[in-house]
């Protein structure tokens, strides 16, 4: 029997998963929590070392669960979060920190941007409505503010392509990461105008080279295996970043397909035949495999980071107790009326801002309602909801039939939460069997790679597997079919607050740093 192993290095969990080749089964999955450190507000950094560290350890711990040979794995896939900075130096050793996707310390730089139309001409290339954590932007803060760290810089790649580069020692990147580099979306190549743009035309030369999705990067050395427990000389392909390594593991492979992944953002992804930029200056536009396209719809500002920042700021024991804490909210929340005593929750709270159905990075999250009566399990259920109305938001932007959706991630292990976006949609919603699609996805690559298919498409009706379907609520779909428009209009109009919020911070800084 073979198997191939799928890692998914997260933005604050790296899971780790062994597949079987012939029918997707899961055999084991290791998880590791993904190290972050905030030097400065609205940063968000990550110690390179530290974080392999971490995807080493969760390989060893799946391997062992499983209870195989190592030399049965025959390839591994890995998936990263998209965006963020990681880079080597002359020495192929980190540059500095990785910079991680959520980092907001460019937000200003790109408002110079939005302001000298240079955002427009970014999107009008890439199909992608830059956020401060884009590699292109933060290159060009490095530049501005820390030329040190910028002049180190040799090699240029993202989360997963590092984490190849430890496992083969090859240096590489491919398509679907390309996407929010300075990428040319419709002719599938970087742009050298994107880089000319940002100012930093030196920079094209330092790009790791490009891959095909999927693509053999290398094979594991004796110091990977040391360090991981695989075999050395174990095959890896490229993988994909984590929106489109999503979509391959449910196996949205055709054009109207789309996948909703309730994860430290909130994606909502629709697979396409051409290039699809509409709503201008909205979302992501990624590179999928087979010639195909990603129409990233994101509520970046957060999904399941919003409800772990209602349980870290009110404490578990005002749940329970640590004792199954979510087993306890899926029951008492489901318990609480829904858009309890008229409470909305807008969840943008991560740095990053909202990047659909509008593009606003200064957006930060809201509670609306608040009174004597309202609990903390209340405001968890808001916060399902809110993400659940930012969904409607998401879809409801797109010109393009979306035949089929599949709802996966972390968040959406909670059955509660599935029902509250099946009734937000009025539609059924498709549950993958495989929780960490991620992980399956860079999995079908690996074993379409090691032989085992000769197609993607081949892969996927192999492994991919549906385990459930949900579907809307009459009653609860009524209800948040009325309250959507409050959570619609609430959001536009605090738009202007927003950015005097932010005028009001960099004030702040200012007089901070006057003598």
């Amino acid at each position: 029997m073979s198997y191939v192993l799928g890692i998914d290095k997260g933005t604050t969990t790296t899971k780790a998963a062994i597949f079987n080749t012939a029918d997707g089964r899961v055999l084991a999955t290791a998880r590791r929590p993904t190290k972050s450190f905030r030097p400065h507000p609205d940063w968000h950094e990550e110690d390179m070392d530290g974080t392999y560290a971490g995807v080493a350890a969760a390989i060893r711990e799946a391997i062992d669960r499983a209870g195989i040979a190592a030399s049965e794995i025959a390839a591994v896939g890995v998936s990263g979060h998209m965006g963020g900075l990681w880079s080597l130096d002359a020495q192929g050793r980190p540059a500095g920190p990785a910079i991680a996707w959520p980092d907001a310390r460019a937000s200003a730089l790109l408002e110079r941007w939005r302001d000298e139309c240079r955002v427009k001409k970014l999107f009008e290339i890439s199909g992608n409505a830059p956020i401060p954590g884009l590699p292109l932007v933060l290159l060009a803060w490095l530049k501005d503010n820390d030329r040190s760290f910028y002049n180190r810089i040799e090699t240029v790649f993202l989360a997963k392509d590092y984490v190849n580069y430890r496992l083969t020692g090859n240096i590489a990147t491919d398509e679907s990461d390309l996407s929010l580099f300075p990428c040319d979306i419709r002719s599938r190549k970087p742009s050298d105008d994107l880089f000319a743009l940002a100012g930093i035309p030196e920079m094209r030369e330092k790009l790791a080279p490009v891959l095909e999705i999927g693509a053999v990067v290398g094979r594991v050395t004796a110091v990977a295996a040391a360090e991981t427990g695989l075999t050395e000389g174990t095959l890896v392909v490229t993988g994909a970043g984590d929106a489109v390594a999503a979509a391959i593991g449910v196996g949205a492979l055709a054009s109207g397909q789309a996948v909703t992944v309730i994860g430290t953002s909130f994606m909502n992804n629709l697979t396409v035949d051409q290039p699809l930029l509409e709503p201008e200056g909205v979302g992501f536009l990624f590179l999928m495999p087979d010639g195909r396209w990603q129409r990233l719809m994101s509520n970046t500002g957060g999904g399941s980071l919003c409800l772990d920042w209602i349980v870290e700021a009110f404490g578990a024991k005002a749940f329970g107790g640590d004792d199954d804490l979510f087993t306890r909210i899926e029951t008492e929340a489901r318990a609480i009326a829904p858009l309890s005593n008229g409470l909305v929750i807008h969840p943008y709270f991560n740095t990053s801002g909202m990047t659909a159905p509008r593009h606003e990075p200064l957006a930060r999250g809201s509670i609306f309602g608040l009174d004597m009566a309202t609990s903390p399990m209340a405001l968890i259920r808001a916060v399902m909801e809110g993400v659940a109305f930012s969904m409607i938001d998401c879809y409801g932007a797109l010109n393009a039939p979306v035949d089929t959706i599949c709802i996966t991630g972390g968040g959406a292990r909670s059955p509660l939460w599935r029902e509250i976006c099946a009734a937000a949609m009025n539609r059924t919603l498709l549950v993958p069997e495989a929780e960490e699609t991620g992980a399956l996805g860079v999995a079908l690559l690996a074993a379409r790679a090691a032989g085992f298919y000769d197609s993607l498409t081949a892969a996927a009706a192999a492994m991919v597997r549906i385990a459930a379907t949900v579907e809307p609520d009459p009653q609860l779909a009524v209800r948040y079919a009325a309250a959507y428009p409050l959570f619609r209009d609430l959001g536009r109009d605090l738009a202007p607050l927003w950015k005097l919020r932010a005028a009001l911070l960099e004030r702040t800084d200012h007089t901070k740093d006057a003598p």
